[in-house]
């Protein structure tokens, strides 16, 4: 009886033991599904980042051209 005793306790730790080596298993997993997603939204980020700087400099060469033509026009009608 006492031996009987002793072998369920050593069952329901075993059982225990496998149901945290799944649990940990099954976070670890997780853990790298979660590194691959932020780096995937690293990389997206940065080009993102690099596509608004080139607008940006696109805005900025459009509004020098723009200032250009409207100071070509002021000089022509003060003649």
């Amino acid at each position: 009886m006492l031996f009987e005793e002793e072998g369920n306790k050593i069952k329901k730790l075993s059982v225990k033991i496998d149901e945290l080596l799944k649990k940990y298993e099954d976070l670890k997993k997780e853990n790298e599904d979660l590194k691959n997603e932020l780096t995937s939204v690293k990389a997206n980020n940065e080009a993102k980042d690099l596509h608004i700087r080139k607008l940006e400099e696109k805005m900025s060469s459009v509004d020098f051209e723009g200032d250009e033509i409207l100071n070509k026009i002021e000089e022509v009608l003060s003649r």
